[in-house]
């Protein structure tokens, strides 16, 4: 949704941009374009960015030139999108980065330390991926999904990330397992959950109760490694809903 707000006056701007560095050569004239405001959440979170920085992407630069701006105030509302989500777009498209970054250490990747008290959480990376699919954003996109998975979590933690994943994501999401067929990918699933089914298994149950999709890519998921397996050995299978298998 996009609107023109004229009661937010042009010098409400802060003082300063998130920190980048100074801008390479090529791309100085980036951060000689009018402000624009982004209004996120409910709450209306503010964050301000270049416009010709926002105009990188393709669905902000279709909505700056469709002059649904006003020229004084310039404010675009993403009021469905999570604020956090929208704060480490805005710092993304100026550093190809967001917080906490990737560092390495001890020759690994690794997400920074947060400050005391705060915790690595999967969540935000979850709304950050479901906001770089609906903008179409590769770099965000690839980059939120490598931080997901530099995660550890438990098996409960688990099923709460599948829960916001299928909750939080469009069904073309990478995040989804239908879309990721990649052999290791579902193994690694498949050995998840049968150590949640061995330790856990009432909490299972009960989110593959209240979560029809995910049952539906777990099938299509499990099918694929069946296809695999029996590839291996020179045997083809034939799946067909309500018509069960056939082998040949």
């Amino acid at each position: 949704m996009y609107s023109r707000n004229f009661n937010i006056p042009w010098d409400n701007t802060p003082a300063q941009l998130p920190s980048i560095g100074p801008p390479s050569p090529p791309n100085a004239t980036l951060f000689e374009s009018p402000m624009i405001t982004l209004l996120a959440g409910p709450t209306k979170r503010r964050f301000w960015a270049h416009k010709d920085v926002l105009c990188t992407v393709p669905f902000f630069r279709s909505c700056l030139e469709a002059s649904f701006l006003d020229a004084h105030t310039n404010i675009i509302e993403l009021l469905e999108d999570d604020p956090d989500a929208v704060g480490a777009m805005v710092s993304f498209l100026y550093s190809e980065e967001y917080f906490p970054r990737i560092i390495r250490t001890h020759g690994a990747r690794a997400l920074e330390v947060l400050p005391a008290g705060r915790q690595h959480s999967r969540s935000v990376h979850i709304h950050v991926h479901a906001l770089a699919e609906k903008y179409a954003i590769t770099g965000l996109r690839e980059l939120s999904f490598r931080k997901i998975f530099l995660i550890d979590a438990s098996d409960l933690d688990f099923l709460h990330f599948l829960r916001e994943v299928y909750t939080v994501t469009p069904p073309t999401s990478k995040l989804r397992y239908a879309n990721r067929l990649e052999e290791y990918w579902v193994l690694g699933l498949h050995e998840r959950l049968k150590e949640m089914r061995a330790q856990h298994p009432q909490e299972l149950n009960q989110f593959l109760i209240a979560s029809p999709e995910f049952t539906q890519d777990l099938v299509w998921s499990l099918s694929y490694a069946v296809d695999c397996a029996l590839g291996a050995t020179g045997v083809t299978v034939e799946w067909g809903l309500g018509m069960g298998n056939r082998l040949s």
